[in-house]
């Protein structure tokens, strides 16, 4: 089905619901924020059949994740199952509903899930981070129109706009869903609408009630010994650890609640329609400004010129590598390649907004007009590159130096993607399809996401460092503490490196590795990683042979212990 024909339905539904409401808006007793809530259920209508049903989904997915989320530690299996739950309940309602399911919105829904279960997959806290945003973005697009076709479409700003308002719907569609559990009882039968509308009232009244309690409860609880005393006698449970349950439930199952509502309804703003004098509606669409290729060209041709100097004056800076720094009095390796990359990044990533509000605002009239905004986009991309190779060049400088680190290795790889988009840029928006270059940035910055848990930076990393220190070229020590305070996906590398590795770096590492991987530590299921899994594995393993580095006490008395 068509994004045309799905909208087509929603806007049958939405005039039909729109219409229930007005009908039952007469025996309403809410207030300003009961009618505004109303209102805001009228623009994003749920379907009647599943009002009950989404309440009841929110309200488990929330003590669900109460209970998986709970676990001591980084967030593991926990999370992923939490997170495929979610999507399992909305694609559950969206079926219970009979609403016809876009497969591009399941597909989204379904990448999402795989870069969650890479929360169980590997260990490195920046590769959790992306996972956990991968996902948040996945479905985030997912819920955004009721078909997803539009994503192979949309710009930039569309993809920031459905991540806003898919956050935004997931904490406050919850309210709504009370509101449309309160029209679903006002249409049941006369003899039970009471019942339904004063269960319903009690329900609102507990949801509001049970946050509120628990804080203010703690805080005289904490404020008075007396009052702590009286509560303890008079419920004999731990208030705080009841408190702190109804708090994680109320606000899993207030997101569960809002984000499984708006993957029933889109996230969309509605279309905003005016009236005409004659006393017609139509839909509002604003004037794109303009601008004439002499203003475009201008500012194109002054960046240009100053990209060019700044290459030219500073070309032996740029390029001069290890003899720049060995005949420079005062600069060192570290300020040398700090201070190159975060100037040369920052250009890499400012031209890209630049050259794309040039080409949105340029008037096209004139296909000569056409053809200047490409020579002079096109050699701001080309002095652009060059600074991006400047900036892996003195970054290859630095780890050949003093090693690699996780900040280097992620910094390598944003410059290598900034550089693979601006050759995409240069593709497909000065070629004319700039419909083409949001969709294929999204996809190759999710790719390459998916790429780095394939490649397991912190075993590159561990597996580098330990090359470089048994190089015979090698000028700086091996340094443990960065190594052993690596994420568990880099255990195995640095376990079979040892015997590689002087007898001075050997007993820390062995002693560091016994004691942050226990072999005898038994680790929560909800908590568990395969990395962290497979670490303690390892050290189990080897066990006998990294007790046999350490001394008598168990200590290092060699140089370099730690």
């Amino acid at each position: 089905m068509g994004d045309d024909a799905v909208s087509a339905r929603a806007g049958g539904r939405r005039i039909e619901d729109e219409r229930i409401g007005r009908g039952t808006s007469a025996d309403s007793d809410s207030g300003i924020i009961g009618q505004a809530l109303a209102g805001a259920a009228g623009l994003y209508p749920a379907p009647p059949a599943v009002s009950a049903a989404l309440l009841v989904a929110g309200a488990i997915l929330g003590a669900l994740g109460d209970v998986l989320l709970r676990a001591p530690g980084p967030p593991g299996l926990n999370l992923s199952l939490w997170i495929a739950s979610v999507a399992v309940a909305a694609l559950a309602l969206h079926r219970r509903a009979a609403l016809v399911l876009d497969h591009e919105r399941a597909a989204w829904v379904l990448i999402g899930v795989a870069f969650a279960a890479g929360l169980a997959w590997r260990d490195a806290p920046p590769l959790k981070l992306l996972a956990l945003a991968c996902a948040t973005l996945t479905f985030a697009l997912a819920t955004h129109r009721l078909a997803a076709a539009w994503v192979r479409r949309a710009g930039v700003v569309r993809y920031a706009g459905a991540l806003a308002l898919g956050a935004l719907h997931a904490w406050t569609a919850a309210a709504l869903a009370f509101v449309d559990a309160a029209r679903s009882s006002r249409r049941v039968g006369t003899g039970r609408a009471a019942g339904w509308r004063t269960a319903a009232a009690i329900a609102r009244g507990l949801v509001i009630a049970a946050p509120l309690v628990a804080v203010f409860g703690a805080l005289f609880i904490a404020a008075d010994a007396v009052f702590a005393e009286l509560v303890a006698n008079a419920l004999r449970f731990d208030f705080q650890w009841i408190a702190s349950h109804i708090l994680v439930f109320s606000i899993l199952a207030w997101l569960s609640t809002g984000y499984l509502r708006s993957f029933l309804t889109g996230t969309e703003l509605p279309p905003l329609g005016v009236l005409s004098r004659d006393g017609a509606q139509s839909t509002f669409a604003p004037k794109r400004p303009a601008l004439g290729i002499t203003e475009v060209a201008t500012a194109l041709a002054a960046l240009n010129l100053l990209f060019l100097l700044f290459v030219v004056v500073q070309f032996r800076y740029l390029f001069g590598g290890h003899a720049l720094v060995q005949v420079t009095p005062g600069l060192t390796y570290a300020d040398y390649a700090r201070r190159g990359f975060f100037e040369l990044v920052f250009a890499a990533v400012l031209v890209v907004p630049v050259l794309l509000a040039a080409d949105w605002l340029l008037d096209r009239r004139l296909r000569r007009d056409a053809l200047v905004f490409r020579a002079l986009a096109g050699a701001q991309i080309g002095l652009v590159l060059a600074i991006t190779a400047s900036a892996l060049q003195r970054l290859r400088l630095y780890h050949a130096s003093y090693g690699l680190t996780e900040s280097r290795f992620y910094a390598m790889v944003l410059l290598i993607w900034i550089g693979a988009m601006l050759f995409w840029l240069a593709a497909t928006v000065l070629r004319g399809r700039r419909e083409a270059f949001a969709f294929g940035t999204l996809s190759s910055g999710l790719a390459t996401i998916a790429l780095l848990f394939v490649i397991n930076p912190d075993a590159v990393i561990a597996r580098v460092n330990v090359a470089r220190m048994a190089s015979a070229d090698a000028t700086v020590r091996f340094d443990v503490a960065y190594a052993t305070s690596l994420s568990a996906d880099a255990v195995p590398v640095l376990i079979d490196a040892l015997a590689a590795l002087p007898p001075e770096v050997r007993c820390p590492i062995a002693r560091r590795m016994l004691r942050r991987w226990p072999p005898d530590h038994d680790r929560p299921i909800r908590g568990w990683n395969w990395s962290a899994a497979r670490a303690s594995d390892v050290v189990r393993e080897h066990e006998a042979r990294l007790r046999s580095m350490l001394g008598p006490d168990q200590k290092c008395a060699a140089p370099g212990g730690g």
